[in-house]
């Protein structure tokens, strides 16, 4: 029959547990990310707003979020708006049909619908007179 660790023993097991814990969940740890989510939580005690890029999901592409901003400023809300945005991840539709709201939203191909065309990412407005430059990208009036 074998001897049951005494209290020694199994708190020195515990200790060796934990540091094997901590060591593999540091690995994937990156010292930028727990500096910001840092931040967040000091300015969230504070009672800071947090923006909206941070919010919402858009860690696929923060500077979404900005341009979505711009757009349904720019935008009445009872527009219709196309997006023209990266294929994949199919998220970027997602958010802007989430983010435009009560805006109807269409995909590129329905864009002879929308009143205005928003392109995602582009440097310089394109297609009519009537593009402006906004955050990251372009806004057509049709």
């Amino acid at each position: 029959m074998r001897d049951i660790p005494g209290p020694r023993a199994r708190r020195a097991l515990a200790v060796l547990a934990l540091v094997v814990l901590g060591a593999s969940v540091a690995t994937a740890l990156r010292p930028r990310d727990v500096a910001r989510d840092g931040r967040r939580l000091v300015g969230a005690l504070r009672g800071e707003p947090t923006p909206l890029r941070d919010r919402f999901g858009f860690s696929f592409d923060p500077r979404y979020a900005d341009f979505l901003a711009e757009v349904k400023r720019l935008t009445p809300e009872n527009a219709t708006v196309a997006v023209v945005v990266p294929r994949r991840p199919d998220v970027y539709v997602y958010q802007a049909y989430y983010q435009l709201a009560p805006r109807r939203v269409v995909e590129a191909r329905w864009r002879d619908e929308a009143s205005y065309v928003a392109t995602y990412p582009s440097r310089r407005p394109e297609g009519s007179e009537t593009s402006v430059a906004i955050f990251g990208g372009s806004l057509s009036k049709r």
